[in-house]
């Protein structure tokens, strides 16, 4: 092959953004481009260490920032909208590289664990995406396109860990879905580091529709523990419409939640139902029926007895340092399809899975 053309381009490396030829061979009505084609180097393109790097202070900080701050250790300048694209698109691998670690491989030498924890919680983050905007005719003044407005919405973001209950090493999963599906894949996670058939399960978290029942569902031999700060905020509720004076009210709490911890949830139960027929409120009618529902997962004396957590702060903190940290910083709204993305960065990092992936990833383009 001969040279037919031999066009100058950009590539930005670690070292700087450097300036070479990307010659176009050509023999016999056959043409190729061994830069593109055989190194992927293209125009404006990034090496490996510059993604790593950019994605690295991607899922740290706002991509404005994190472009400042590439410049700051590098020297040269690229853009807000050039971290945001390489950030998302390492997220996604990110991504399936969980998915597929905890769901289809297995640490060669596992310590089967006699209990452990798992906790889950979820968190609101804001979401915008653009649409066409109702009732008007209004057009865009050069191309003539529909107006588009950003809609706003908030989307709960799931987040859970499993760890064994005599270690601080958690695996953290984490996306915005069902409670099945972030359920099951804590049950993947939990045999990943060490779930067998005897392992004692225990669960906590709040009183969210279908949650605890989703746990006890995928975890048949779980103890789910209901986060106790959370019962108690919905006795201070009640106590509220109820009418109790301000001053009595934390008494009145302290009292029934101290009854509840050693046992007497049945007693609490009875007492509540008959100042209910006596004084009817739907509020009380409502602390009834979660009282009732949770009724088995209240024994709380006992629980911290046997050495079990009885409230949901581990994984509340998790919240503030995983998702939130990257994901809720003030200004910040994604589009729903970026979420579980970032999110699985996040979780990455959380897990000490970092430094395998980039590895991992370089094997497969190396070997491609």
């Amino acid at each position: 092959m001969t040279i037919h053309r031999n066009c100058p381009i950009e590539f930005n490396t670690i070292f700087g953004r450097i300036e070479i030829g990307s010659p176009y061979l050509w023999v016999g009505g056959e043409g190729s481009k061994p830069l593109v084609d055989e190194m992927n180097i293209t125009h404006q393109g990034r090496s490996e260490t510059v993604k790593r790097a950019l994605s690295d202070f991607g899922i740290e900080c706002s991509f404005s920032v994190a472009a400042e701050r590439f410049n700051e250790h590098y020297h040269y300048d690229i853009s807000a909208s050039a971290v945001s694209r390489t950030t998302k698109a390492i997220a996604l691998e990110a991504m399936d590289y969980i998915e597929e670690k905890i769901a289809n491989s297995h640490p060669e030498e596992i310590r089967p664990a006699d209990r452990m924890l798992v906790e889950l919680d979820g968190c609101e983050i804001r979401t915008g995406r653009l649409q066409l905007k109702k009732n008007t005719e209004e057009k865009t003044p050069v191309y003539q396109n529909p107006i588009k407005e950003k809609v706003i919405n908030w989307r709960d973001v799931r987040l859970g860990f499993v760890r064994p209950l005599d270690s601080d090493s958690k695996i953290f999963v984490g996306k915005m879905d069902s409670y099945s599906e972030i359920v099951g894949d804590l049950h993947n996670a939990a045999k990943w580091i060490g779930m067998t058939s005897e392992t004692e399960m225990i669960g906590v978290a709040d009183g969210g529709i279908g949650l605890s029942e989703e746990m006890i569902r995928q975890f048949p031999k779980m103890q789910f523990i209901l986060d106790k700060s959370h019962l108690k905020d919905h006795f201070y509720e009640t106590a509220e419409e109820m009418g109790i004076p301000k001053k009595k009210r934390k008494e009145w709490v302290n009292g029934k939640i101290a009854s509840i911890s050693d046992g007497k949830v049945f007693e609490i139960l009875e007492g509540l139902k008959k100042q209910n027929d006596e004084d009817p409120n739907d509020r009380l009618q409502r602390l009834i029926g979660y009282v009732t529902r949770f009724c088995d997962s209240l024994n709380y004396n006992e629980y911290k007895e046997k050495g079990y957590p009885i409230g949901s702060g581990e994984i509340e903190s998790a919240h503030k340092s995983v998702p939130q940290k990257r994901l809720k910083i003030p200004g910040a709204t994604w589009h729903p399809s970026s979420i579980d993305p970032m999110l699985a960065l996040r979780v990455l990092r959380a897990d000490d899975w970092w430094e395998d992936f980039w590895t991992e990833r370089n094997k497969k383009l190396l070997a491609a």
